[in-house]
C-alpha cells in the first residue's frame, strides 16, 4: 500500500458531515443500504488496519468519532494514495445513493452537526485528545 505523507498536522482532520447520523437515517428507509455500506465500510476498515491510523493522534468531539467511519476516511485520504485513487471512484456512487435516501434539510442538519462538533473541539485547548 503506497502511504502518502502524514498529515502536517492530524488533528486537522475536518468532518463536513455526521455520518452517522446519516447512516441511522439511510438504514431505516432502505433495506438494502445496510448491506451496500457494510461492503464498502469494511474496505475501509481492512486499509486503515493496513494503513496503521492511529485514532489516539486525532481530536474528535467525542471517542466514539473516533469508531466512525468518516474518521477513518479522512484519516486514510490524508495517508494512502490508494485509497484516495479508489475513493475517487466509488464515493461519487456511495453519495448518490446516500442524499437520493435523505431530504435537502436531513443533509444540512449533518453539516451543521458536524460544524458544532468542530466548534466544540476548537473551543478546547492542547494537543490531540478527545473531547467529551
Amino acid at each position: 500500500m503506497t502511504a502518502g505523507p502524514a498529515p502536517a498536522h492530524q488533528a486537522d482532520l475536518i468532518c463536513r458531515l455526521c455520518t452517522i447520523q446519516l447512516e441511522t437515517l439511510c438504514y431505516q428507509r432502505a433495506w438494502w443500504f445496510r448491506p451496500f455500506r457494510e461492503v464498502l465500510a469494511t474496505g475501509v476498515r481492512l486499509f486503515a488496519l493496513v494503513s496503521r491510523i492511529e485514532p489516539q493522534k486525532y481530536m474528535t468531539r467525542s471517542p466514539g468519532c473516533h469508531h466512525c467511519l468518516r474518521f477513518q476516511k479522512n484519516a486514510l485520504k490524508e495517508q494512502s494514495a490508494i485509497f484516495r485513487w479508489f475513493d475517487s471512484f466509488l464515493n461519487p456512487l456511495f453519495n448518490h445513493l446516500r442524499d437520493s435516501l435523505l431530504t435537502p434539510e436531513e443533509l444540512d442538519q449533518a453539516r451543521r452537526l458536524a460544524a458544532e462538533a468542530e466548534n466544540v473541539r476548537d473551543a478546547g485547548a492542547g494537543g490531540p485528545k478527545s473531547l467529551a
